[in-house]
């Protein structure tokens, strides 16, 4: 092949592969963007709809969330028609995140909160992209490519669907990857930490990790980042809305009767599923057996955690490991969390780019890529198929829980690629 029928490849292959990211992108735009810009009654977006709405105009009442009566009148009146919902769980600071829509009529604060949410998506994109130095792909952009190559992860569709928060977390998210990236002991690293844990108590799994990681300055710098806020809240809402989420969130969310449905895409759904009787929400079990749910619930986590500490290599001077580290400590941010439905996965999208990064920099084998593949279908798995109720009674419970499987995977995948005989980009 001569160098001008290369150039004519290569210019093929470039109209190439814009056309597919064009594709792409305009098929998400049109099938979950503007169906979700323009359907402002969904569970989820009314209810941060109408928390927001309290917080600007009756902040003291903020302290009535855990009443489900009341907030639930708050939500029918707010958007015209009934749609179940409830504040329960939910700290008194969740009303800041739609603050800037919580002045709009529903329909406009959807149409709003929608391109709100594809900017935070995007943004931290462009965050995750500056964070490993990505280049530009035929010609593309990384932060396009990679927006197009996204638009098939769909816990990103699901929150748009569902007009909820978790691409503010996602973006938090790529904040605290890029300075851990650059400096693994800034105090910077903190401060999106801290903004995930006040806003929507996201984030609990980093708290023990850096504990032991002695990671003091990051440690300081979340707590004061959440001591701020909390102060902020307080001198809008008053002390009483604080008082009582604390006397009620434990309970909301440990011993919720209601997450042990396959909806929630968690250890504990999982073990509790099988093994937590519950006559209302979860009378399918295998037996009868809490205290068997918790030593398994607590044992996969232990077992988890020992592992990411053990195999951790966040101060390392090569930028691959540093990733990986970052990435299995992200991937199962969600499995291992109390409470977490399907779009909360969003926030496990950084540890999914995190391994096909190192798939395509490394000397990948057949048997990585076939893995990768499965974990990241697994976590794509729609809600419709894994709460199919074929898949609710007895022991095929175990088979709706994929998302679970599929983020525990990518954890093993990653923290394999850190042991004794890691491969580095």
């Amino acid at each position: 092949m001569g160098r001008s029928d290369a150039l004519v490849s290569d210019r093929a292959w470039a109209g190439l592969a814009w056309a597919a990211c064009a594709g792409s992108i305009t098929l998400f735009v049109v099938g979950v963007v503007v169906p979700a810009a323009t359907n402002p009654y969904t569970n989820g977006f009314a209810g941060l709809y109408v928390q927001s709405k309290i917080l600007i105009e009756h902040p003291r009442d903020l302290a009535r969330l855990n009443d489900d009566a009341w907030f639930q009148r708050q939500v029918d009146q707010s958007m015209g028609r009934h749609i179940e919902e409830t504040g329960r769980g939910q700290p008194p600071t969740t009303g800041l995140i739609a603050l800037p829509v919580g002045w709009l009529s529903p329909a406009r604060a959807r149409l709003v909160w929608t391109v709100i949410s594809v900017f935070l998506w995007i943004a931290g994109l462009k965050v995750f992209a500056d964070a490993l130095s990505l280049r530009p792909f035929r010609g593309i952009p990384p932060v396009l490519w990679l927006t197009a190559a996204t638009t098939l992860y769909r816990p990103i569709a699901e929150n748009l669907a569902r007009g909820q928060g978790y691409t503010l977390m996602f973006l938090l998210l790529c904040v605290a990857m890029r300075s851990a990236m650059r400096s693994p002991r800034s105090a910077v690293v903190g401060v999106p930490l801290g903004l995930m844990l006040i806003l929507k108590s996201a984030g609990l799994w980093f708290c023990p990790l850096l504990a032991v990681g002695r990671r003091w300055r990051i440690i300081a710098s979340a707590v004061a980042t959440v001591m701020l806020v909390a102060l902020f809240l307080t001198a809008l809402a008053g002390a009483e809305a604080w008082r009582v989420y604390f006397s009620n969130a434990l309970v909301d969310m440990y011993r919720e009767p209601s997450k042990h449905v396959t909806a929630y895409q968690t250890l504990q759904s999982l073990f509790g599923h099988l093994f937590v009787y519950e006559r209302l929400w979860n009378p399918w079990v295998v037996a009868d057996a809490p205290a068997l749910a918790a030593v398994l619930d607590f044992a996969v986590i232990g077992g988890v955690f020992v592992v990411s500490v053990r195999r951790q290599r966040i101060d390392s001077d090569r930028i691959g490991e540093r990733a990986l580290t970052i990435g299995m400590f992200i991937a199962p941010i969600v499995a291992v969390a109390p409470i977490g439905e399907g779009y909360h996965y969003v926030m496990v999208l950084p540890a999914v780019l995190i391994a096909w990064w190192w798939a395509f920099k490394a000397r990948t084998t057949r048997r990585d890529w076939l893995i990768l593949v499965l974990c990241t279908a697994l976590i794509c798995v729609p809600q419709r198929i894994y709460g199919s109720t074929l898949l609710r009674s007895g022991w095929t419970a175990v088979l709706a829980y994929p998302r679970v499987y599929g983020s525990l995977i990518l954890w093993a995948v990653l923290a394999r690629v850190l042991g004794p005989r890691r491969r580095d980009p």
